[in-house]
């Protein structure tokens, strides 16, 4: 069934934006039950073919820019530029350290943490979601813009206050999503997500920022660089 629809898609008999028919009417046509059949879409979703809406039903995916996730940006580098399709929602919350953030932020269990939360959606479909943590005491009110959607507006407004990021480290793991990333994302939990753990210091060592970026394996990728944007283009 994989394989029938992968090749319909491929050769356009299935357009991209096109709706799929109904599941009950997809099994009936496959001679398969309805387990068989969402197995079989899952695995076209999990290779970004098809995606699901749910209570709208399936259909084949549109080609869409990946959003890059940029690792080594320095402060003095130039503000990132997104997509104008690029949308980006923000919530913020006051929380109480404990556990993981406890252990991101190196503060003492209970000490308050503002918590924002990003969730950049493009051309209708969420592509990253993330979470950034600052100890209440180093925080204040943004302005509503720019947004980034990895939180780099936080480190810029605290470089305003005279808090600089003296040094940035960065953990990325592939790992499957959990049942609340998978919601916030629309993505089935087979789809691998790339998960960042990011902490910012400053020139003492005390944690200032720690960012929790859940990025989906089909809509997202990660470049890294180690040198200056100088060095970029030496060799041009």
């Amino acid at each position: 069934m994989a394989e029938d629809l992968r090749r319909r898609i491929g050769s356009g008999a299935l357009a991209a934006g096109s709706k799929l028919p109904p599941e009950s009417e997809l099994a009936a046509t496959y001679e398969v039950g309805l387990p068989t059949l969402r197995r079989a879409l899952e695995e076209l979703q999990s290779e970004g073919l098809i995606e699901k809406f749910h209570g709208n039903g399936n259909f084949v995916r549109r080609p869409v820019q990946p959003i890059t996730y940029a690792s080594g940006r320095h402060p003095q580098d130039a503000p990132a530029v997104y997509s104008p399709l690029l949308r980006i929602e923000v919530t913020v919350t006051e929380v109480r350290a404990a556990g993981e953030l406890q252990s991101l932020l190196r503060v003492r269990a209970k000490t308050p943490v503002v918590e924002r939360v990003y969730l950049s959606e493009q051309a209708g479909r969420p592509c990253s979601l993330a979470r950034v943590y600052v100890p209440r005491a180093l925080d204040a009110p943004l302005s509503e813009a720019p947004w980034s959607p990895w939180g780099d507006d936080v480190r810029a407004h605290l470089l305003a206050r005279g808090i600089q990021c003296a040094a940035t480290a960065e953990r990325v793991t592939a790992r499957f999503p959990s049942a609340e990333e998978a919601d916030a994302l629309r993505i089935v939990a087979r789809i691998p997500v790339l998960a960042i753990e990011r902490t910012s210091v400053d020139s003492t060592g005390r944690v200032v920022m720690g960012v929790l970026l859940v990025l989906p394996s089909d809509r997202a990728e990660v470049v890294f660089s180690t040198g200056g944007p100088e060095l970029m283009g030496a060799g041009k």
